[in-house]
Formats: structure tokens, sequence, C-alpha cells
């Protein structure tokens, strides 16, 4: 039984000195008890060596989950057991993928009013953050009393090996979490919100790294990088002051007033899988503990409806494309906005094929195709697709990329207006603002779009979004595995997560320093003033 030794598992069976003078039942005793210890020891790691993970995503946006879910169903196929606490159950799960259904929230699909953003103030971001935080609070609450969450929550601490939790709008989960004992990697399925650098140790820049909500890029004039900054500031502190306490409030509830606040627990985080890239997003000072993963939903290309086909390969003046996500209800138009988007249509050479939720459009031109759902990525790669005209939000920005399509943006919300600044800077995008939409706005944009030098930024950005060491799941997989094997990665985690940022960006020093500076100008100023004094006290008593 020499070669037992090189399996640690094995030492009950190691141990055992079988000798001619051992009861034959003692022996069966023994084999029978290491057995057991075996099987126990085999049952915490799984025998295969598969991890247990667990996934929690509270907020009912489907363009979120499109980001998760890669990476929660590549873990599966790569036999793993994995667990997914969502509000999007899979019609067709693969092996080892369990989902618990969280229900009683509606899904945020094709409901967003575009009369909302018909005058929007100038503090509208603002507004924004209390609309996140209200579905943060809510899918909070709905998600700690949740049938699916009680489920997963019958496992001892300890049972999973990693926990994958979105941080978007609230840490609750981090809340849940704690519970359970494990370490959490975050997902974010945009670019990082201003909470979120702390957290990771991460430097916030204002002067470099545009807010979320902001429509800049990361080339700013000094009115850019004042909005910038201040509203950087603004929503930080607007979190911790507001989205922060109700966790807590909802998470002591659930689990108890010993629970140590979200904001804390936050700080524990050992990954951040964030959806962005540099090729489309610009570079940033970020530190080893956060991954860019963008692109990450974008899978291999599948054949297109017949119709579809038919339309993109006898295009002969090429393809614009249409579409405003999976939120935004584009038969919301103000009719002024519709007729004008279609009567610029109408005078175009290319075939336009627009997402449109109704079945009929009042005078739809010959050259205008609407359906209601499109295979948005294959159909982009379709050689014969010359413009995106899109809402800017990050999947379809993403897509574009991939594919190397212009882009004509119209934000409305969100992420939408940072993401297309990065665009507009790059090259490959041109912004419509919605207020402007017209015929004769929409015709400029588009005859803009297809002139050649856009396509070629287009191509610039795609070759480098592209062309990566590794692809996004693959690297996603491996940093998800080392995080379970290394108990949460320690050595990943910067001390500067501790630090205030008074201390982070060494204010203290500054400070220091200045207040040396000033004694030693006080020190000589009233010296000056001494020796002067007393020199004029002097002549006046010789005069």
């Amino acid at each position: 039984m020499h070669f037992l030794h090189n399996f640690p598992c094995m030492s009950p069976i190691r141990d055992m000195r079988v000798t001619s003078t051992m009861h034959p039942l003692k022996i069966m005793w023994s084999l029978l008890v290491a057995l057991v210890l075996l099987t126990l020891s085999q049952s915490e790691v799984g025998v295969d060596g598969s991890l247990k993970v667990l996934g929690l995503f509270p907020h009912p946006g489907i363009s979120h989950f499109h980001f998760f879910h890669p990476i929660m169903e590549g873990l599966a196929e790569a036999g793993h057991e994995v667990s997914v606490v969502s509000h999007f159950p899979n019609k067709n799960p693969v092996a080892r993928y369990k989902d618990f259904p969280l229900s009683g929230v509606d899904k945020l699909t094709n409901s967003v009013d575009l009369k909302f953003f018909e005058k929007r103030p100038f503090y509208g971001h603002f507004i924004e953050f209390f609309l996140l935080h209200e579905w943060g609070k809510q899918a909070c609450n709905s998600t700690l009393r949740s049938d699916a969450l009680h489920q997963v929550m019958k496992r001892r601490p300890g049972y999973y090996d990693v926990i994958i939790v979105e941080q978007f709008n609230t840490d609750c989960m981090m809340g849940v979490a704690h519970q359970l004992q494990a370490p959490v990697i975050a997902l974010s399925s945009c670019v990082m919100m201003p909470w979120h650098y702390e957290r990771m140790g991460a430097p916030l820049i204002p002067s470099h790294v545009p807010a979320l909500f902001m429509a800049q890029s990361q080339n700013m004039d000094f009115g850019g990088r004042l909005a910038n900054w201040f509203s950087t500031h603004a929503l930080n502190w607007m979190y911790k002051l507001l989205s922060v306490p109700t966790a807590d409030a909802l998470v002591q509830y659930k689990f108890g007033h010993d629970v140590p606040s979200v904001g804390e627990l936050a700080k524990n985080t050992s990954l951040f899988f964030v959806n962005q890239h540099y090729s489309l997003s610009g570079p940033k000072p970020l530190p080893p503990n956060v991954i860019e993963l963008g692109g990450i939903h974008i899978q291999k290309s599948k054949p297109l409806p017949a119709d579809l086909q038919r339309i993109l390969d006898s295009a002969e003046e090429g393809v614009i494309l249409i579409s405003w996500g999976s939120m935004i209800r584009a038969n919301s138009l103000s009719d002024a906005k519709r007729d004008g988007i279609v009567r610029a249509v109408a005078r175009l050479k290319q075939q336009v094929i627009w997402k449109w939720e109704n079945e009929t459009l009042p005078n739809k031109p010959a050259n205008m195709h609407i359906m209601n759902w499109l295979p948005q990525r294959d159909i982009l790669c379709h050689p014969n697709v010359k413009v995106f005209m899109s809402h800017g939000g990050l999947m379809g920005s993403s897509e574009a990329a991939y594919c190397g399509v212009p882009v004509v943006a119209t934000p409305m919300y969100g992420d939408q207006f940072v993401n297309t600044a990065a665009m507009v800077q790059r090259g490959m995008g041109i912004i419509l603002h919605f207020e402007d939409i017209g015929e004769n706005t929409v015709m400029r944009s588009l005859k803009r779009a297809l002139e050649k030098k856009y396509y070629e930024a287009a191509k610039a950005v795609s070759h480098a979004y592209n062309h990566r060491p590794q692809q996004a799941l693959q690297t996603a997989l491996w940093w998800v595995e080392h995080v379970a094997h290394t108990n949460g990665a320690p050595l990943l985690k910067s001390s500067a997560v501790e630090m205030s940022r008074f201390v982070y960006y060494s204010l203290d020093v500054y400070a220091f320093l200045l207040a040396v500076i000033a004694i030693i100008i006080g020190s000589w100023v009233w010296l000056i003033r001494r020796i002067c004094g007393s020199k004029a006290a002097k002549k006046t008593k010789q005069d």
C-alpha cells in the first residue's frame, strides 16, 4: 500500500497497520471507516474536482443577464455545479445548471416609454439615480423574501466554493454571501459605477474617467471635467448615504442586527468582472482584481431566418439596422419623431430593418422592414450592414465594435451617454440627440455615418476588440476557478481597500506639507516684522 502515501485523502487507509495479530472484524471496521471518510472528503469538493458555484442576480433587467448568463452556463459546461437565482430561468439548461427562479417583480423588457425623454432636464442623471435606488430596494426586498433564496440558503455555510453576484444598484446580496461564507466575485454589466472603485482599491479619477451617467469621453475640456468631478463624487456619496443604509435595513431585518454593513462587506469582494474593453470604453488604471470581459455575451454566429437572410443578401446598396434595445419601446415614439425617421428612410437607397413592436407602421416605405425581434449580433456582422442606428446601450455598442459597424447613437438614459461619447471619440460613432430627431437630422446623421472614415475607424476598433490573448469566457472561467481554489485570492486584495480616500490620494501628506510651508512662511514673516520693528524702534529712540 505504499502508493497511498501519494494521496493525502487516503490517510485513514494508509495509517492502518494491518498485521497478523489484528482481528478480521477490526480490519473490516477500519476499512469501513476509511471508506466513509474518503466519501465525505470527496463530496466536499466533488468527486471530479468540480466547484459549487452560486449566482445571485436580483435585478430584473434582461440586458444585464445577457452578460451574466454566458459565465454561469460556461461554468456548468466546464463541469461545475451551478445554481442561479434570477428572473430569467434557462429554457434549455445544460447539465449541472440549476435555476432558482425569482418572481413577483415586473421584468424590465419593452418597458421604457420614449415620451419620458421628450423634456429631459439637465439634472436627469440624478433622477436616474433615484430610479436605480428604488429598483435596487425592490429587488433586494423581493429576493430576500423569495422561495428561491430560501432554497439556496438551506445549504450550510461553506457549501459553495464561490458566489457570483451582480453589484449594480444595491449591495444587498453581500449580506447573503456573508451568511453562506464563500468568496465573492462581483459582476457589472456596464462600465464601473462611481461606488465600485473604492471597494476594489481602484483610483477614481474624474479628470480622465467619465462617470457612468455623463455624456463625456476621456477627452474632457475644463467644463466637462468640472461637471464630471461633481457628478462622480455626488453620486458616490448619494449611494453611501441612501442605498447602503437601505440595504443594511433589509439585510439586518432578514438575518439579524449582528450582520455587518453591506458597505463593509463589499470590501471583501475578491474579484470584479466588468463588461468593458479598453478598445471601446478607453484604457483605465485598473488593479489586477478588476477584469475586463467586454463582449463576453457575443457567441458564435447562428443562421439567420430566411426572410432576413434574403433582405441582407439582396441589398445592393447595403443595410441600415435600427434597434433601441430590449427595454425601450420604439412604438412609443411621438408621431413627429416617428414620421421624421420614416420620411428620412424613404429618401435612402439602403434597405432599413427596424426593431418595431407593432405589426404595422404608418406610411412605411418600401425599403423599410419592421420586426418585433431581431438577432442583432448576427445581422450586424453581415457584410452588407453599413450603419447601426442605436440607443448606445453597451450590449449593442459592443456588438457594433465586434462587427466593425459605424453607429448613429441616440442615448436616452444610464450608461448610453458615456458609451456614445466613447464611440464618437474613436471616430466610429455619431450622436443624434433624442430631442433633435427629425427627417433632416436623421438623414444627415446617416449620410455622415456612411462615409469611409467612419467605416475605417469602426474596423480599427473591431480589430483591437477581437484580438485578445484569451477569449473573454475562458478568462472568466480561469479566474472563477482561481478564486475558488485560493479561497478568495487574498493576494489580489489591495491594502488601499481599507484606506480612506483622504489617505489614498495622499491628501494628508499634501495637508502636512502645506502646513509646514505655512509655518515656515509665517515664521519668516514674523521674524522679518520683528527685525523691522526693532530697527524702527531703535531709529525712533535715536531721533
